[in-house]
């Protein structure tokens, strides 16, 4: 993605307001439409991306308005709070189709602790971003596959369309980055990259594992799986980091020898 068709964050807000006025329109009247087969199969893992779309956000926040009086992005705060806002009516939605299918929601899980504790383990705007758009890449892959994991007309809506707004979330967010490491010296956009891998590569390995049954139900194997993410993050992961301009040499003036007399 060039800078030249980034939106500005200004453009995010006014993203994520139109499309909170016309998304999950979800056909609820449908009623419960899991086969007892299915439920067995994504019980786990839906249970544990709920729990990881509901996010309170106190600290991004936090982040984002500390950005905000640097760098004088006075928008910026809105359009993490409607990120926000939409990653909570994820969990809402996944929510209330468990429960019309008779699975229960978790409190809390290893794996969302990991993921809480990794944002705000430095307290900055980059590290909390960096971790949140990891989940959503694989976020990206994975709701595609849970949707084909059911028969259920309910779930596949719910699936496609979180599946969309996962999509705008990892854009926003990769062009956040970019603005936060604008500058950067290539050899320390090497490191960043070097170590968004070292995140990336281990995080989707424990997803991986731990969605294998729901996954297997869609016809996807681990590797198939990690091959798409990683298909994706590398995709994404050069939008995130751009080195500064090296600065142009100044070339000595030429002086021409006149002839000698």
């Amino acid at each position: 993605m060039n800078r030249s068709t980034q939106k500005q964050t200004q453009d995010w807000v006014d993203h994520f307001r139109w499309n909170g006025s016309v998304a999950m329109r979800i056909p609820w009247h449908i009623g419960p439409d899991l086969s007892d087969g299915e439920r067995a199969a994504i019980t786990h893992s839906i249970q544990m991306f709920q729990l990881g779309e509901h996010s309170e956000g106190r600290h991004l926040m936090r982040y984002a308005k500390t950005w905000a009086a640097r760098t004088g992005d006075t928008a910026h705060p809105e359009a993490i709070r409607m990120l926000i806002a939409e990653e909570q009516r994820h969990a809402s939605v996944l929510g209330r189709f468990m429960e019309m299918n008779g699975i229960a929601r978790l409190k809390s899980g290893s794996t969302d602790r990991i993921f809480w504790q990794a944002r705000n383990l430095f307290g900055s705007l980059e590290i909390s971003i960096s971790v949140l758009v990891t989940a959503e890449i694989i976020a990206k892959i994975y709701y595609p596959a849970l949707r084909d994991a059911a028969t259920s007309i309910v779930l596949r809506e719910i699936c496609e369309q979180i599946h969309r707004e996962e999509v705008a979330h990892v854009e926003f967010q990769t062009e956040q980055l970019a603005r936060i490491r604008a500058g950067r010296p290539s050899y320390g956009i090497w490191a960043t990259r070097i170590l968004h891998r070292m995140l990336f590569y281990p995080t989707l390995i424990v997803v991986g594992w731990s969605h294998r049954i729901a996954l297997r139900r869609a016809s996807l194997s681990q590797w198939q799986f990690f091959s798409k993410c990683r298909s994706e993050f590398l995709h994404d992961l050069p939008a995130m980091t751009r080195p500064a301009p090296r600065p142009s040499r100044e070339r000595s003036p030429t002086f021409s020898v006149p002839p000698s007399l």
